[in-house]
């Protein structure tokens, strides 16, 4: 991935990502239990982030899957893969 390219002056200071989002569950519709979900989260240098993937469907078996990507991969990953909104643009 190439890295992205950010205008950057001495005024300005580039922070790392923070936070957390959830990005999609499964739930039982009897029960209302959830026995899959996908989450998003910030390392905590913010250089890095996680998805975690948390799985329960199977009765006593619960499987966790965590995969890294650097903030800048992402950016470039979506970018490259994703369509531009029109009327977003600024400028």
């Amino acid at each position: 991935m190439e890295e992205v390219d950010v205008e950057r002056d001495d005024t300005s200071e580039m922070q790392g990502a923070r936070g957390e989002v959830s990005l999609q569950a499964l739930f039982d519709r009897a029960t209302g239990e959830q026995h899959r979900s996908f989450r998003l989260s910030a390392s905590e240098d913010g250089k890095t982030l996680r998805l975690l993937d948390f799985d329960d469907r199977r009765l006593g078996i619960q499987r966790e899957v965590k995969t890294e990507i650097t903030v800048d991969d992402l950016v470039a990953l979506i970018r490259a893969n994703g369509a531009e909104l029109p009327g977003e643009s600024v400028g």
